[in-house]
C-alpha cells in the first residue's frame, strides 16, 4: 500500500513538472539512438547518468541546474581530482556512482535525465513512463561527440545552444589546424602510438574513441584493428607493433615508470626513446569524449609533432577552461597540462 501511495505521489510531482514545463513550450529532437524526445522548457532540474554527459552540462553553462552526476572516472568525494571540487563545491552533494536507480531520481524532480545508450538503455523507459524525458548518446567519435554537444545545448535552452556552436566552431578549428598542419607527411613518417588502459597490457580498440584522437592528431593506433572496448593483450603483441610513443590515461594506476623501468619493455622503441607518457587531467579525462577531449588532441599533437603543429597548449588551454567552465586555470595546472 505504501509503495503504491509512494508512486502515485511520484507521478504527481511528474506531472506537475511536465505541466509547468510546457507552458513555455517544447523542444523536440531525435537523440544518438533514433528516439525523437520531446523536452517540456526551461529545464531547470537536470540529472545526467552519463559521465560524460555531465562534464558537457558544465561546458554549456548548465552545471547550476545539476541536481545529481555520474562523473567520469570519480567513484567517491576522495577519487575526484582536486580542479573538480574547486569546479563544483556541490560535489558531494551530487556525486554518484554505480547503476542508478529510478525511485532516487524521481525523489530528485528530475526534468531530464542524460543516460549512456550503451550501458542503460533499459533504463530509458521507465522513465519515459513516468512522464520524464530522457537523452541517450553514443559518443565513440568526434562527430558523435559534436552531435552530443550540440542536442544538449538544444535541450538546455537558448544560451547553452550558442556554446554548443561555439564549442563546435572551436573543435572543428583545432581539428582542421592539426591536419593542415601535417598534410605534408607520409604514412610511413607519422607516429605511431599505443594507447593503454587502466593495465600495461589492456589496450584501446579502433572502436574507441582513443583511437580517433591518435588519428586527429595525426598519429597512427598500433592497435587499431582490434574491437570492442579494452583489449586484454600479451607482451608479445606490444613487441610486435613496436610504438613509437606509448600513452596512459589520466586515470588507473599505471605510471610511466612501471613501464620505462621494466626490463620486459626494455626492448619497444617507446621505451628506449622514453616516450612513454601519462596524459594529464584537471578536470575531466581529456581522453574520453569530453569537451576537454579538443585540449587532447591538441596535447597529443604537440607530443607527436612539437616542430611541426602550430597549436599553443598553454594558449588553448586558458581559452577553453576560462570560456566553457568559467574556470581559472591555475600556474601549477597550467605546467602539469604542458609538461613543464
Amino acid at each position: 500500500m505504501r509503495t503504491t501511495i509512494r508512486w502515485i505521489l511520484t507521478l504527481a510531482v511528474v506531472l506537475a513538472l511536465a505541466v509547468a514545463g510546457a507552458a513555455e513550450g517544447v523542444v523536440e529532437l531525435v537523440d544518438q539512438t533514433g528516439e525523437t524526445v520531446r523536452i517540456p522548457q526551461p529545464v531547470e532540474r537536470l540529472i545526467s547518468v552519463y559521465g560524460i554527459g555531465t562534464f558537457i552540462v558544465y561546458a554549456l553553462g548548465a552545471g547550476d541546474r545539476l541536481v545529481m552526476g555520474w562523473y567520469v572516472g570519480v567513484k567517491g568525494i576522495s577519487s575526484a581530482p582536486e580542479g573538480l571540487l574547486r569546479l563544483e563545491p556541490r560535489l558531494e552533494e551530487l556525486l554518484a556512482f554505480g547503476d542508478p536507480n529510478v525511485e532516487e531520481i524521481i525523489a530528485r524532480e528530475a526534468q531530464l535525465v542524460l543516460v549512456d545508450a550503451s550501458r542503460h538503455a533499459a533504463f530509458a523507459d521507465p522513465m519515459a513512463e513516468l512522464g520524464v524525458p530522457v537523452i541517450q548518446y553514443l559518443t565513440e567519435t568526434p562527430e558523435a561527440l559534436k552531435e552530443a554537444v550540440l542536442l544538449t545545448g538544444r535541450a538546455l535552452g537558448t544560451e547553452s545552444h550558442e556554446r554548443a556552436n561555439a564549442f563546435v566552431n572551436d573543435y572543428d578549428r583545432v581539428f582542421s589546424t592539426v591536419v593542415s598542419n601535417l598534410e605534408a607527411l607520409a604514412e610511413d613518417e607519422r607516429v605511431r602510438a599505443l594507447f593503454l588502459g587502466t593495465d600495461p597490457l589492456q589496450v584501446a580498440s579502433g572502436d574507441m574513441y582513443q583511437t580517433r584522437l591518435i588519428e586527429a592528431a595525426g598519429g597512427i593506433s598500433v592497435s587499431r584493428e582490434l574491437q570492442g572496448y579494452w583489449n586484454e593483450v600479451n607482451l608479445e603483441q606490444v613487441l610486435l607493433w613496436n610504438p613509437d610513443v606509448i600513452l596512459i590515461p589520466p586515470y588507473g594506476p599505471v605510471q610511466p615508470d612501471d613501464i620505462l623501468g621494466d626490463p620486459d619493455w626494455a626492448s619497444i622503441r617507446a621505451v628506449r626513446d622514453g616516450r612513454v607518457h601519462r596524459m594529464p587531467r584537471v578536470i575531466a579525462p581529456m581522453d574520453t569524449p569530453v569537451p576537454e577531449s579538443l585540449l587532447g588532441v591538441v596535447w597529443m599533437a604537440n607530443l607527436f609533432y612539437p616542430d611541426l603543429v602550430r597549436l599553443d597548449l598553454r594558449t588553448e588551454a586558458d581559452r577553453f577552461y576560462t570560456l566553457y567552465y568559467g574556470y581559472e586555470l591555475t600556474e601549477a595546472e597550467l605546467d602539469q597540462l604542458t609538461g613543464q
